[in-house]
């Protein structure tokens, strides 16, 4: 099962085809004022690979958040992004969240989940 999760369709590019989950979100967790749980549940769905845009909000949220309510989360470390801060490049935030978020998740390469 893949789940779309949309707060914009960025202009026609990135669209869900025919068979895909589509879950609107307002915040960076992905659970937080969804359907999501209630449906991952309702298909008894225990384990979540996890990619995603901004790592250091959405992906870091969501993926701590998956743990805590008793999920097996796989993160994607080579398949989630974000954009310099003033502080850091993305490339160094990508590899901290991808060291600090293996309390919560495998963090596996994406050949290995394809």
């Amino acid at each position: 099962m893949k789940i779309v999760f949309l707060t914009d369709i960025h202009g026609g590019y990135i669209a869900p085809i025919v068979g895909d989950l589509v879950i609107e979100k307002e915040t960076p967790d992905s659970f937080h004022q969804t359907d999501l749980h209630l449906t991952l549940q309702d298909k008894d769905v225990t384990e979540l690979v996890l990619t995603g845009m901004q790592t250091e909000v959405c992906v870091d949220t969501t993926c701590r958040r998956a743990y805590s309510l008793g999920y097996k989360v796989n993160l994607v470390g080579d398949a989630h992004s974000t954009w310099n801060s003033n502080t850091l490049k993305a490339n160094q935030i990508i590899e901290y969240h991808n060291t600090v978020l293996r309390l919560f998740a495998n963090v596996v390469d994406s050949e290995s989940v394809l």
